[in-house]
C-alpha cells in the first residue's frame, strides 16, 4: 500500500509543482483525466496524458500546493483505487484515482476530480 500512496503523492506533487518530468514518469501511457466541466465550460472532458502534461506545463492546471486527505485506498492484485480530497488555497478537489502496477511499478491510470472553488 505504501508504494501506491507514494505513486499518488508523486502525481499530486508533480501537478502542485508543475513538474512535468515527474508526471511523465508517474502517469501510465494510457492515463486519462476525466472531469465534469473545464473551468467555465460544462460537460464531461476526457484529457489524455500528453494533453494533461501540456496543461500543467502551461500552468493552466496545477502550480499550487495541496493538502491530501485519504478517504480510502484499496487494491486487488495489480489495480488500486483511492478516494482523496485535495485542498489548495483556492480550490477543493474530491478525486477518485486509479493506479495500475506493471513490471513491478505503480503508475496512475485515471484521475476523476470533482472541483469547486473555495
Amino acid at each position: 500500500m505504501q508504494q501506491i500512496q507514494q505513486a499518488i503523492e508523486k502525481f499530486i506533487k508533480g501537478g502542485d509543482n508543475s513538474d512535468t518530468a515527474i508526471l511523465e514518469e508517474i502517469l501510465h501511457k494510457d492515463y486519462q483525466n476525466i472531469q465534469d466541466g473545464f473551468f467555465d465550460q460544462p460537460g464531461i472532458f476526457v484529457i489524455p496524458k500528453n494533453e494533461y502534461i501540456r496543461l500543467v506545463r502551461e500552468k493552466i492546471f496545477g502550480g499550487k500546493p495541496r493538502k491530501i486527505t485519504y478517504h480510502f485506498l484499496e487494491h486487488n492484485n495489480n489495480i488500486a483505487y483511492a478516494k482523496v480530497s485535495l485542498e489548495s488555497s483556492v480550490l477543493r478537489f474530491s478525486s477518485l484515482i486509479t493506479c495500475v502496477q506493471e513490471n513491478g511499478k505503480w503508475q496512475v491510470m485515471t484521475n476523476m476530480p470533482s472541483i469547486e472553488s473555495k
